[in-house]
């Protein structure tokens, strides 16, 4: 159990850095306007497949 807990955990750590490094390269690119409502999309869907992690 411990195993799978750790490569989930991995894989949320290295999806959380690529989605940091990702918005701070799109920061200078794309408004406001595009990039607050995608990050709720993101973080929404992100909530919902964490939820249902079993």
């Amino acid at each position: 159990m411990l195993g799978a807990n750790l490569r989930f955990t991995l894989v949320m750590a290295a999806g959380s850095i690529a989605g940091a490094v990702l918005g701070g390269l799109l920061l200078g690119l794309f408004s406001d306007l595009i990039l607050i409502p995608a990050l709720a999309v993101i973080l929404l869907v992100s909530a919902v497949k964490l939820a249902r992690h079993k």
